[in-house]
């Protein structure tokens, strides 16, 4: 195994001073025939500098951490993908806090005393002492989930989403619906924001409310539960792997009611009949997200920005009607 080459052996090879190779590595003034001799060397014994150790000494720092409720999220690892994209300089410390709050708490005083440059929080909900341990914080700091008027923040417009498949599903006249959703304590914007509109347009049709859990399994047990004491022919869920687990129920029961799901997954053209969603670009919300750290980061005194990314329903075979 060969030795890791360091900043001396740098020096020595390419016959200059330490504090040379420092200002190169650093992007200080070096000659250009020095440049080039570095690059060589540092191209042929494929050198990594320690950008965690150069950001402690250089007025940007460029480790960022980032929190997330729940890493098996297709929608979070999508935005994760969107921040990485457009990433060049900086490095992410990434938390996932499990949907805990006290973890949450937690990842965020450890995060400030790792010496970050900022924060960005993808939270499903926030407490009040997150919420004030956010606004105590020195550092810039973006939220993505909830629209939390103290904070930079990028959000989906999950209220235009129900409005949208509430005034879809009036066109399917349902006799009898049955809506999977998400504890609103836990995740306002997808527990209640989301079926606004929804709730709107079913005044009047009849209609059962189960609160359910985003892991499949649960969804899909809770779905069955309700399945087997009476029909539906729509059921809607606060999200594609939600309505996933209803859809394999229905299939064991013998069951054929018209499905509509939120997110934009994998999932809605691999099941059959495919899927029907209401689509947010979470890759685009991810790059979002990194453009307006980047801003924060780089103007502090920025005025508190709010950006709020717009979706699409997308109707698909799930939804014809038989």
């Amino acid at each position: 195994m060969h030795k890791k080459i360091t900043i001396n052996d740098i020096a020595t090879l390419a016959g200059v001073a330490k504090s040379t190779v420092s200002r190169y590595l650093n992007g200080g003034s070096v000659s250009q025939h020095t440049r080039q001799k570095i690059d060589r060397i540092v191209e042929e014994h494929n050198y990594a500098p320690n950008t965690f150790a150069q950001s402690l000494k250089q007025q940007v720092n460029h480790t960022i951490g980032v929190i997330v409720p729940r890493l098996d999220s297709i929608a979070q690892s999508d935005m994760l993908r969107g921040l990485d994209e457009l990433n060049k300089n900086d490095t992410f410390l990434i938390v996932n806090i499990y949907q805990n709050s006290q973890r949450e708490l937690a990842a965020i005083k450890k995060l400030q005393s790792q010496n970050v440059s900022g924060l960005i929080v993808l939270t499903a909900n926030l407490t009040d002492d997150i919420r004030e341990a956010l606004k105590e914080s020195q550092l810039p700091v973006i939220i993505q989930g909830q629209d939390e008027p103290d904070f930079h923040r990028v959000i989906l417009n999950d209220i235009q989403a129900g409005q949208a498949v509430g005034q879809y599903l009036k066109t399917l006249t349902p006799k009898n619906v049955l809506l999977l959703k998400v504890d609103a304590t836990l995740d306002r914007a997808v527990g209640h924001d989301r079926f606004v509109g929804i709730d709107d347009a079913l005044l009047g049709i009849p209609h059962k409310e189960v609160v359910t859990d985003f892991k499949l399994d649960v969804a899909k047990s809770d779905a069955l539960i309700a399945m087997e004491k009476e029909k539906f022919d729509l059921i809607i869920g606060a999200s594609d792997r939600i309505v996933v687990g209803a859809m394999q129920s229905a299939f064991s029961l013998h069951q054929q009611p018209r499905f509509i799901g939120f997110g934009k997954s994998y999932f809605s053209e691999t099941v059959t009949p495919n899927l029907t969603s209401f689509e947010f670009d979470f890759f685009e919300t991810g790059k979002q997200l990194y453009r307006l750290f980047l801003t924060i980061r780089d103007h502090p005194q920025t005025e508190i920005q709010r950006i709020v990314m717009d979706g699409k329903l997308v109707v698909r075979d799930s939804t014809d009607l038989m």
